[in-house]
C-alpha cells in the first residue's frame, strides 16, 4: 500500500486525502459503520487527527488505528 505524505505541518496532499477516505471506507464497511452516521462522522474526525499529529506514515498503520478507534 502506498505510505502516506504528511508532515506535521498539517499540509494533506491530494493523494493522502484519497487514501485516508480510501481507509476510512473500508474500515466503515468492515466493521459495519452506516454513512453519515454520527459514528462515521466522529471516525473521520479521528482519521483526520491522526493524520495531522504525523502518528503515522503508512496506510496499514491508520487502517489498524481507525478500526480500533470503530470498536470503541
Amino acid at each position: 500500500m502506498v505510505g502516506l505524505k504528511s508532515a506535521k505541518s498539517g499540509i494533506a496532499f491530494p493523494s493522502d486525502l484519497t487514501l485516508l477516505k480510501q481507509v476510512f471506507d473500508r474500515v466503515c464497511v468492515e466493521e459495519g459503520i452506516p454513512v453519515g452516521s454520527e459514528q462515521a462522522e466522529r471516525l473521520s474526525v479521528s482519521a483526520m487527527e491522526l493524520f495531522s499529529d504525523g502518528e503515522f506514515d503508512e496506510a496499514p498503520v491508520l487502517y489498524e488505528r481507525l478500526r480500533l478507534y470503530a470498536r470503541l
